[in-house]
């Protein structure tokens, strides 16, 4: 886990490199990925983009939105010494977890999982059946 974690950082640090000189880094984007096996679904999210499994011809969610006003998202965004108002992070972003939107992952004595605003995933496993 710890090498993800380092991996992960080292991701949004040459990523914040390539943002350029500025002070303020607010632009950023939510992602999200499937790859599927023989066997298995494998759904990653971060931030609100949504990702729908057919089954039987109906949607079902594969990933949730991840909104500040979320109790762990909140209790995460807190901690790194933020703040949720209005459903949004230190009342401006609406979104609790992205890719960029590097002024929201500054917290010195926190990993990148940890900070108000991450782009750690949720990761969905799911078993592949028929009716997908």
């Amino acid at each position: 886990m710890m090498d993800e974690l380092m991996k992960l950082k080292r991701g949004e640090e040459e990523l914040a490199s390539y943002a350029g000189e500025e002070k303020s880094h607010y632009g950023g984007c939510t992602a999200t990925t499937v790859i599927i096996t023989k066997d298995e679904i494998y759904c990653a999210n971060a931030g609100d983009s949504r990702t729908v499994l057919s089954v039987n011809g109906k949607a079902e969610n594969l990933s949730d939105d991840h909104k500040p006003d979320n109790l762990e998202e909140k209790k995460r965004i807190q901690n790194a010494g933020c703040y949720v108002e209005g459903g949004r992070v230190n009342s401006t972003l609406a979104v609790s977890r992205a890719l960029g939107d590097f002024d929201y992952k500054r917290h010195p004595s926190f990993n990148a999982k940890f900070q108000a605003v991450t782009a750690f995933p949720d990761v969905a496993v799911i078993k592949r059946e028929p009716e997908h």
